[in-house]
């Protein structure tokens, strides 16, 4: 059953967001026991930098949830779309992504999570009442660019609500999510007058704006310009004196960021012949690195594509990106680890010790990017890397065989849940299964010393 605004409203009011979603739907949390393992890495081999750890006897256990001075980075699976939620040191919460799409006849795509009786936005949305049942308003919401698997469709979601004022959009992926929360500050790649690089875009725009609109009327929604090189543009809202945290904005719409004391350089201005050629959204992409202590970590939708100089050669703008972002611990990868993203060159500016990469279909997990992330060789970065997908293809198990990377590669698929503790000074990973709401760990890699921010001060 999906709720409108005014039936949310009414059942909601006075109580928190976990007890308003049952007696919507009526379901209640199923525990059940954890017993897959992955092909690789291997927990029994000692010499393996990536064997799965468990020191506290957490797998086949609910997950511990967020706790106050750590940061929280949940990769929530769905077989839809990417859809992050990221908890901060103090508590501030932030939505990034949230996808849907007529994604049930894609001949391509992995299995819909935890089953199809609901759409994405409403399992994203059940999810986080079960990290945070108080919470009622999401401080950040920010739409990484313009693509359904990533903001929702206008053609298809869980449809109209046509409540006087309402704008008329369809309630999909991120407009879905907000049927239950309320957001604090939205980003996107385009406002304010949504012309950089030009006014075009994906018509899907059209559907998120219009949401935008709505909730800046009538819920309280403020929105802001991402300011590429900004430094806490996105910043603790309830303790910001009271943790080492900053969040510096790297990249969108063909802009990154030039460095400290550096002008910024936008690829479009510089080449203009590409305004008029180039209609990959994904180009336009919004990217920050968010820093705890010692942790750092990327994320840049699907920041991936080619921008061409005078010359028709490409200027090598995901390299540029990551040498903008510099070195992290995690990473989350362009454009799903698709063919034409996770350049060397991009891989080896961000050199992380994990790699984040959000599934939804077979082409997701390239031979040529999982070779780029995993290569230990002098045309590489030095040590040990995992790579952690939410989803492994069952079509790509002939294009993996034998592959080296493969021993870098977690196949068991689910939600991905990197926690950093001790002042940012260390960090966890953990797999959530999937295939229930139980949030059981499934497996744990960690404890892991964050180096990032000593890396990036050195590079």
């Amino acid at each position: 059953m999906c709720a409108n605004r005014r039936e949310f409203l009414g059942v909601a009011s006075g109580v928190g967001l976990a007890v308003s979603l049952d007696a919507l739907a009526g379901v209640s949390l199923i525990e059940e026991d954890a017993t897959a393992s992955p092909v690789a890495p291997d927990p029994n081999d000692p010499n393996d930098p990536n064997a799965i750890t468990d020191p506290e006897h957490e797998i086949g256990k609910p997950y511990v949830g967020w706790h106050e001075g750590e940061l929280d980075l949940h990769f929530i699976h769905t077989g839809v779309g990417e859809n992050a939620f990221h908890i901060m040191p103090d508590g501030t919460t932030a939505l990034v992504d949230a996808g849907d799409w007529d994604h049930a006849h894609y001949k391509d795509g992995v299995a819909h999570l935890p089953d199809e009786s609901r759409r994405p936005g409403e399992w994203i949305a059940r999810y986080i009442s079960r990290l945070r049942p108080d919470l009622k308003k999401i401080d950040y919401v920010m739409a990484s660019h313009f693509h359904t698997d990533h903001i929702g469709d206008g053609r298809f979601g869980a449809g109209m609500k046509g409540l006087e004022g309402d704008k008329d959009y369809q309630i999909s992926g991120i407009s879905h999510v907000g049927e239950f929360y309320e957001f604090g500050t939205a980003f996107d790649r385009g406002y304010p007058d949504y012309s950089r690089p030009t006014t075009w875009a994906p018509k899907e725009r059209e559907n998120l704006v219009k949401f935008w609109n709505y909730a800046e009327e009538k819920l309280g929604l403020k929105r802001e310009k991402f300011e590429v090189g900004a430094l806490d543009q996105l910043k603790l809202v309830n303790a910001p004196e009271k943790y080492d945290f900053h969040v510096r904005n790297v990249c969108a719409n063909g802009v990154v960021w030039g460095g400290e004391g550096k002008e910024n350089v936008d690829y479009f201005e510089r080449y203009p012949k590409n305004k008029e050629t180039n209609k990959n959204e994904n180009t336009r992409s919004l990217g920050f690195v968010m820093q705890y202590g010692a942790f750092r970590f990327y994320s840049g939708g699907d920041a991936s594509g080619v921008i061409l100089d005078e010359n028709g050669k490409s200027v090598g703008f995901e390299d540029a990106i990551g040498r903008a972002a510099g070195p992290v611990d995690v990473c989350k990868a362009n454009h799903h680890s698709y063919k034409d993203a996770m350049t060397k060159g991009f891989v080896n500016a961000v050199a992380p010790r994990v790699f984040i990469v959000c599934v939804w279909d077979k082409w997701h997990l390239q031979d040529n990017t999982a070779s780029a992330m995993c290569d230990e060789t002098p045309t590489g970065y030095p040590g040990p890397r995992v790579m952690c997908p939410t989803a492994v293809h069952p079509g790509n198990a002939e294009m993996m065989q034998d592959k080296s990377w493969r021993r870098r590669l977690v196949e068991i698929g689910g939600h991905v849940v990197v926690k950093v503790f001790d002042g940012g000074a260390k960090y966890k990973v953990y797999y959530l299964t999937a295939k229930d709401e139980s949030m059981n760990v499934e497996l744990v890699f960690g404890p892991f010393d964050s180096t990032g921010t000593a890396r990036a001060a050195n590079a």
